[in-house]
């Protein structure tokens, strides 16, 4: 095969070619010394139960061809510069030389068994759709994915020796034919070698063609970690799966451990906001976080405390005074149970870009005194404009940004110089109050609220509607005048 091989770069017949290779067959057992080439129009192909071991660079030129349905050793490189995904056959790659080998161009490949303890670098776009063997040494993915189809498994003994490097941008890629459970043998090679894989099950979803998750990984700490956490973070994505429950769990080792591992738990760090699940496993050094419906970033670190908004605000129609509201009504009687008068809806504002809606809390249930409780996430820790909107009143923000610095924020609503604008109104006994009567929302309170308050007045509407004003479950006057006095009073938004 030493001798064939250069001959064959020179032989310019295709049959002769085609006869040459065929007769490589007989000498199977010789290791080629030379560079292998695989010229455009030519297939070169491994019988089944046979065995070809190249022991210098393989090179598939584009146009050339390997069909291999038995194994193909490579002591040294891969380079296919075919340059759309190109298939080596239904049989077995090993890559298994003394020094660190490279894999390149975009190869779809049945069977592959890493055994090269010198580590192999991921050049291209690889494809398995067997079986993957990690026997010995890392392969290292760079800035390249390796995805392993729908049928694809793993097979060896994964550890720090035997893994996929998966820290640059090149993601390890699963498909998914349905639910079911895989792991990822991934780790890092930064300084130490470590092994810290991560295994998704998936309980339920739909899986379109060509779908898959991706994970990669940083030895480092995720931004902003501080007190107790690990110094490692994964990232997982989806494409082409939805509707999905899927539990995941994360091998860490105790030297990413920095602080107290029994107060670090799992938590999703983006995007926000940040959630939290389980408390680490101790025993095991282990991170899970079940029933997870999207994906995204996670670490191990304290849990997120989310903070309480305590807001003060009264509405004109149900206000009844002093410091007290009505409930509002339906046909039956009381929309709602226990001591709520209504239902807000609360916004968070950036402080720069009013127009850029950081958080929002909806249907916060606000009490005949006028207080609502919200929870906001953690992450939420800036100054924010605060803005209330409810079913038929006008959206009213807060004077100035509010700092959420804290874990409980109180702010009160009840005087124009709390308000931007000054936009409340004073009631008999000089409470302030939301204004009222803006039915469609559209920030004006004008003759486009009072036609529907008209034309379900007319029909005797009752019941929770947007046109009852004053909320005693009737249409009538009494929802009309509140239109008309702040309809006359060209009452509209204002907001920064």
């Amino acid at each position: 095969m030493r001798t064939i091989l250069p001959i064959y770069r020179f032989i310019e017949n295709h049959w002769l070619k085609q006869l040459l290779f065929l007769s490589l067959i007989v000498f199977l057992s010789i290791p080629a010394n030379s560079e292998n080439i695989i010229l455009n129009g030519t297939t070169f192909r491994v019988a089944a139960g046979t065995s070809v071991i190249s022991m210098e660079t393989l090179d598939i030129k584009s146009g050339g061809v390997i069909y291999n349905a038995g194994t193909l050793v490579l002591k040294r490189n891969l380079v296919n510069e075919n340059g759309s995904q190109n298939s080596l056959g239904s049989g077995t790659v090993e890559l298994s030389g003394t020094t660190a080998q490279t894999i390149s161009g975009n190869n779809t490949i049945q069977n592959l068994i890493v055994n090269n303890a010198a580590g192999i670098t991921n050049s291209g776009q690889t494809l398995i759709n067997g079986v993957l063997t990690l026997t010995s040494g890392r392969f290292t993915l760079g800035s390249y994915n390796l995805t392993l189809g729908s049928s694809a498994s793993i097979s060896g003994a994964p550890s720090a020796t035997a893994m996929i490097v998966a820290t640059g941008s090149g993601q390890m890629r699963k498909s998914f034919s349905a639910a079911g459970t895989f792991t990822f043998p991934v780790g890092d090679n930064t300084g130490v070698a470590e092994y810290t894989p991560v295994t998704l099950v998936f309980s339920s979803g739909s899986f379109a063609a060509g779908n898959y998750a991706g994970v990669n990984l940083v030895n480092s700490a995720y931004p902003g970690s501080s007190g107790s956490y690990l110094n490692r973070y994964w990232s997982i994505v989806q494409n082409g799966i939805s509707s999905f429950s899927c539990n995941a769990t994360f091998q860490y080792l105790l030297a990413d451990v920095v602080g107290s591992e029994s107060a670090i738990y799992c938590i999703r760090v983006s995007p926000l906001p940040e959630i939290n699940y389980q408390v680490a496993n101790v025993a095991l050094h282990r991170l899970t976080a079940n029933g997870l419906t999207s994906f995204g970033t996670y670490t191990g670190r304290l849990p997120s405390i989310d903070k309480i908004l305590n807001l003060t605000v009264f509405l004109e129609g149900l206000y009844n005074g002093p410091g007290i509201m009505r409930k509002a009504q339906n046909e039956f009687g009381d929309q709602f149970g226990g001591n709520t008068a209504d239902q807000i809806d609360i916004e968070l504002h950036n402080s720069a870009n009013y127009s850029n809606i950081v958080f929002t809390a909806n249907d916060i249930n606000l009490s005949t005194t006028g207080v609502a409780a919200a929870i906001i996430p953690a992450a939420n820790s800036g100054s924010y404009y605060i803005t209330v909107r409810h079913r038929n009143s006008i959206e009213t923000t807060s004077a100035l940004p509010v700092s959420f610095a804290g874990s409980t924020i109180n702010y009160a609503m009840t005087n124009p110089l709390a308000v931007y604008g000054g936009n409340l109104l004073m009631m008999v006994g000089g409470a302030y109050v939301i204004y009222g009567g803006d039915v469609n929302q559209d920030g004006y309170i004008d003759t486009g609220d009072m036609t529907p308050v008209d034309n379900d007045g007319a029909a005797f509407a009752t019941g929770y509607l947007p046109t009852d004003c004053n909320g005693d479950g009737f249409v009538d006057t009494g929802d009309m005048t509140i239109v008309d006095n702040n309809g006359a009073a060209f009452v509209t938004t204002i907001t920064p």
